[in-house]
């Protein structure tokens, strides 16, 4: 329960950080807002784990689980995908309510 209330906290933290990256450059009047997704900035940043991660789970699975399944996860925008990933987390993660019963 703990564990997924990290994770809820860190996915939050992350699609915070991602939505206000992309709406830097219309707040300071330099573009307009822009939605970057996870495949977008792990292209940028890995181009050569990515491919290695497409072609593993190629290996691995059928091929159709990479194209429309993880490329479609893959293409929303970031600050959507981990805020969806908080949530979710974070309703997992939540604390349940006891009810306390009296039987007499």
């Amino acid at each position: 329960m703990a564990s997924l209330r990290f994770l809820a906290s860190l996915f939050a933290l992350i699609a915070i950080v991602a939505l206000v990256a992309d709406m830097t450059p219309m707040l300071i009047g330099t573009g307009t807002f822009q939605a970057h997704s996870v495949i977008n900035y792990w292209s940028e940043l890995a181009p050569a784990s990515l491919l290695a991660t497409r072609d593993s789970i190629n290996a691995m699975t059928f091929p159709w689980v990479w194209n429309p399944v993880l490329l479609s996860v893959l293409s929303a925008p970031m600050s959507l995908l981990f805020g969806s990933l908080a949530i979710v987390c974070g309703y997992f993660g939540r604390r349940r309510v006891q009810m306390k019963l009296h039987i007499n």
